[in-house]
């Protein structure tokens, strides 16, 4: 493997393009030029999960109100999330980037990092490799890739961002100052809202002024988040791609002391499984795209169901699901000797998900952090659903 300084172009960073609606707009031609809105019917009460980027036109954004996005497009085209789709159009894209490279660390549903250090002899430069991925998805998916290249993390994210969308940028060492000089201090990574207020409070609009201060003087006033501003703002970012072998989904199961067919005692022990899993998400920051029910009978007969949801970290979400899947896969005629939940697929939860993709689905996530924060004070045993006490 070809030796690489810390100045080498070898990070890489892919974003699929406006990615639910470039799906729709592939699987119907008719929808190819139209403004499309992807979270629900104009009719809905929830929010706006992606949007084309004709609908963008109109200031129709991710996170947005239904309502307020059918204000500004009337003529928008809404339609219902459609997971399952998404989700197998997202593993396809992850195939053809780990092409490339196997230090491929997935960040969510429609984006990745990609460290291509090593590669030129198979795939040729990082630019080449750049191009060769956006090719293969165009043609191969029909949804177009947006991709960043420089010598690390922060930089080629921000690349990508800058040149969206079908885009390419690369920022080289010798031009990563001049490029972030101009942009609002928003744009580096950590830097919300809060975060934001925080440094203008300070006179700090945007990333030169951060650059224009010497070492220590930011984090003297914000701490450890300052001295990581600093960084940033003069291009410097250590952490390294991470190929992401964290566990990749979580499960619960338990061997009754003796066989069960009580209906009553199976479901509530769903639901406790449902609420310990969900609870371990929310910990993680982390949503489930499949629940999987897992049952072996007296007999020692197992039986696996499995289905694709919106991802959801909400107890009651899984918990519902859960019992269709019983209600699917247990017949009644023999009792049951083991019974088990996994949660699979999982994603972390985008940043900008602070409303919940489904109102209703928000609701329930309300209630579970408020849950989460009474056990946290008081103890795991303190607060449990009616739905757990038959367990």
């Amino acid at each position: 493997m070809a030796a690489y300084s810390e100045h080498s172009l070898h990070i890489i960073h892919c974003d699929l393009d406006a990615f639910y609606a470039a799906v729709e707009q592939h699987d119907e031609p008719a929808l190819r030029g139209k403004p499309v809105i992807v979270g629900g019917s104009a009719d809905s009460r929830g929010v706006v999960s992606t949007c084309s980027y004709e609908a963008r036109k109109f200031g129709v954004r991710s996170a947005m109100p239904i309502a307020q996005a059918r204000r500004l497009c009337p003529q928008g085209i809404f339609l219902p999330v459609r997971m399952k789709r998404y989700l197998e159009v997202s593993q396809q894209v992850f195939g053809i980037l780990s092409t490339y490279s196997p230090l491929m660390e997935p960040l969510s549903i429609d984006e990745a990092f990609l460290d291509v250090s090593g590669t030129e002899k198979l795939f040729g430069a990082p630019v080449e490799i750049g191009k060769k991925i956006k090719y293969r998805v165009k043609t191969e998916l029909g949804v177009t890739i947006s991709v960043g290249i420089s010598y690390n993390k922060f930089l080629a994210k921000l690349a990508s961002e800058l040149d969206k969308p079908d885009g390419l940028f690369v920022i080289p060492h010798d031009k990563a100052l001049k490029i972030l000089y101009p942009l609002p201090v928003t744009r580096l990574w950590g830097v919300g809202e809060k975060a934001r207020q925080d440094l203008e409070q300070l006179g700090l609009k945007k990333i030169g002024d951060i650059q224009d201060l010497p070492e220590g003087w930011l984090s003297a006033r914000l701490g450890s988040s300052g001295q990581h501003y600093w960084e940033l703002a003069r291009g410097i970012d250590r952490r390294s791609v991470e190929i992401n072998e964290k566990r990749k989904s979580l499960g619960r199961e338990t061997t009754f002391a003796e066989d069960i067919d009580d209906i009553p005692v199976l479901k509530s022990t769903l639901a406790l499984f449902s609420a310990e899993l969900c609870r371990k998400l929310r910990r993680d920051k982390l949503y489930c795209s499949t629940v999987t029910l897992k049952l072996r009978y007296n007999s020692f007969k197992t039986v696996t169901r499995s289905r694709t949801i919106a991802p959801s970290h909400a107890d009651m979400v899984i918990g519902q699901v859960a019992d269709e899947l019983l209600y699917k896969s247990y017949t009644g005629n023999h009792p049951i000797r083991l019974i088990g939940l996994s949660l699979g697929r999982l994603l972390p939860v985008p940043d900008w998900e602070q409303g919940g993709l489904f109102e209703e689905a928000y609701k329930y996530e309300e209630i579970d952090r408020i849950m989460d924060q009474i056990r946290q004070r008081f103890g795991s045993r303190v607060i449990q659903r009616g739905n757990q006490l038959n367990t």
